[in-house]
């Protein structure tokens, strides 16, 4: 028994698979097959004979004895996997080699005047490196070399998303999405396929930037040259908040978006975050901030995107100005050079728009623009090259009739920001108390420009003709709602002022009458499905049911404008659910009731405190039903 241990000593359940054939004096002695050990012994390590249908070990202990049909594939092969690593820090020396000492072959280095970021780390430049370590390490290119197999627990779980037995392809596609800095499993194919439906038929009309057909070509690209992580994060966010699928995804997406955009301005000198999608990253995350109510980080993100589009120069796309260094390549075509127009304008106009909630100043000063406003969404859907307005074009009559329905919705931005500058920044010679100075010149002419494009608007933008696009819907609304900002501060300096009664009657007169056109287009679109509507729709109901508020503060008997306050009041409660921002405006509306009801009489504020009430109650019975007619509001804003 000594005898037989010392020539035989005992082997491990790695050893006894190993393929080397066993010794023998008679070299023309035919090798014993190699043994497969039973899945027990090889559970508990345990050394098998290979007897079928039952080991000894298993025989002999009572276990149930069986046998895999498959003989598993070894790992990598001894020293495979530290090649690996050696050849992905050759591919990081060289391309940080690269970054020290850039080159572009495609532009001029005698031209100071251009500066292309980003121009030796694109895919172009991963090429050039992966050919050239080809070269030095082997005949073999990265892309055929066989990828190692990588076993359950050293690599399988911690790299690869959880994949204890991962397919070669998945293996390739992982490392690739490592390579990109991707540290967790991204939704399945088929939940991003849905999510990028959602967000194309819901919310691209709000935020219409992206060009869709490129955009979802560009996803079956290899993954270094797919849309940025970030980006892609940012449109499953926002179509994730308008969908009751993925309505509970819509948190961790949000984070995932910031994580990732915040990544790539820490990489190299900063100089990555110098794309096009980066910005358009930044408006989607800005535009999902302000709908949930998060106003300071909104307000950094609208920086971030407005920044962004500033250094690239898309704010002079169409002008000649200073001869400065230029910090993307020029547009390959017409619709890339759109894109780039419609970036900055979607960028604008979350700048005018968080200025307008919040009170804060404007970055972006419109004597700087020099792009053109955007084209129509057809021309850029089908990349059919089409003339566009400039800003100033557009504030004429003759301007106004060739706005495409996103150039409303910047116009009708423009003219806010106009508005804020007006009310917010007055000059030392405005002399408000007298009807000819600056104050009141510049109120005619914004309302003389206001009354020009409510006048000379296409037939299409006319409602409701127009009902089926949400941003001929908005602009519409805006329209009324710029004219009651005016009107409300004319109100305000000829009472302050004491000026003659007929002034401030004239504006209130313009202010009730632009209210009761927001509450008729809020009842031509109950019944559409609110969810993709601009979030900022409930600044306008909001600045409307202020105006009938004041109304009904000298005239509590009128049931007319009773009626619309209370449905303006429960269509906002209704919406709130996957428009968050209205909650912000009702708790507004809420502190500015309290305010109006304590400077009224007796009368006035016990019948002014009823309407409210009663409307108060349907807007904030949004689980339980609205009461005095809310029932039909509820069953259209209930999506």
């Amino acid at each position: 028994m000594a005898s037989d241990q010392s020539a035989s000593p005992p082997l491990s359940d790695a050893a006894t698979n190993r393929s080397a054939p066993p010794t023998t004096s008679n070299s023309s002695e035919i090798p014993r097959p190699k043994r497969i050990a039973c899945v027990v012994c090889r559970k508990r390590k345990l050394r098998c004979d290979g007897n079928k249908p039952s080991c000894g070990t298993c025989s002999r202990l009572g276990h149930d004895c069986a046998y895999d049909e498959v003989r598993r594939k070894s790992g990598p092969k001894r020293g495979y996997v530290k090649a690996l690593e050696a050849r992905l820090a050759q591919v990081e020396t060289l391309l940080k080699s690269q970054d020290a000492t850039p080159h572009n072959s495609h532009i001029s280095d005698a031209d100071p005047t251009v500066y292309i970021a980003n121009k030796e780390s694109g895919p172009a430049a991963m090429r050039d490196a992966h050919r050239r370590i080809e070269a030095s390490l082997g005949s073999h290119p990265l892309n055929q070399r066989p990828p190692p197999q990588i076993p359950s627990g050293a690599y399988g779980h911690s790299l690869m998303g959880g994949l204890a037995d991962p397919s070669i392809e998945n293996i390739a596609v992982g490392w690739d999405m490592m390579s990109l800095g991707v540290e967790e499993a991204l939704p399945t194919q088929e939940v991003q396929d849905a999510l990028h439906h959602i967000f194309f038929d819901k919310v691209y009309p709000t935020v219409p930037m992206i060009h869709k057909g490129r955009y979802l070509a560009s996803l079956n690209l290899a993954p270094s040259m797919r849309p940025p992580i970030a980006l892609r994060y940012a449109i499953w966010t926002l179509a994730a908040s308008v969908s009751d699928e993925y309505f509970d995804h819509q948190t961790h997406y949000y984070r995932m978006a910031r994580k990732y955009a915040e990544e790539q301005e820490l990489k190299g000198h900063g100089e990555y975050v110098i794309t096009v999608s980066i910005s358009q990253t930044w408006v989607l995350i800005a535009t999902y901030e302000f709908k949930l109510m998060y106003f300071p980080r909104a307000w950094l993100s609208t920086g971030r995107a407005v920044r962004l589009a500033q250094m690239m120069g898309l704010h002079r796309i169409d002008g000649a100005g200073l001869d400065v260094k230029q910090c993307l390549q020029p547009p390959k075509d017409w619709t890339e050079r759109e894109e780039r127009r419609r970036t900055f304008w979607m960028s604008f106009c979350v700048d005018r728009y968080a200025s307008i909630g919040t009170g804060w100043p404007m970055t972006i000063e419109e004597k700087d623009i020099m792009t053109n406003l955007p084209s129509s969404e057809e021309s850029f859907e089908r990349g059919r090259p089409a003339q566009s307005l400039t800003l100033k074009e557009a504030m004429t009559a003759d301007g106004a009739r060739y706005l495409s329905p996103f150039g409303g919705v910047v116009l009708m931005a423009c003219l806010f920001g106009r508005n804020l500058i007006h009310l917010h920044r007055p000059d030392a010679d405005d002399r408000d108390d007298d009807l000819n100075g600056e104050f009141w010149r510049r109120h005619r002419h914004m309302d003389n420009v206001l009354s020009n494009i409510a006048l000379s608007l296409p037939s299409q933008f006319r409602l409701p003709m127009g009902i089926s696009d949400n941003n001929i819907v908005f602009t519409n609304m805006n329209i009324h709602t710029s004219t009651i900002c005016l009107h409300q501060a004319a109100i305000f300096k000829a009472e302050k002022n004491g000026m003659p009664a007929h002034v401030s009657a004239d504006s209130k007169m313009r202010c009730i009458t632009a209210a009761a056109e927001i509450a008729s287009i809020m009842r031509m679109i109950a019944h559409m499905d609110l969810s993709g509507m601009n979030p900022f729709l409930s600044f306008c109901l909001y600045v409307a049911a202020r105006v009938f508020v004041q109304y009904l503060k000298s005239r509590p008997k009128d049931e007319q404008v009773r009626a619309s306050l209370q449905f303006l009041l429960t269509a906002m409660g209704h919406i709130k659910r996957k428009n968050p921002l209205t909650e912000s405006f009702l708790v507004q509306l809420d502190v500015d009731l309290a305010g109006m009801l304590n400077d009224s009489t007796p009368a006035q504020y016990t019948c002014a405190k009823e309407t409210v009430a009663a409307a108060a109650a349907a807007a904030l019975s949004n689980s339980a039903g609205a009461p005095c007619g809310g029932h039909k509001v509820r069953s259209t804003f209930g999506h």
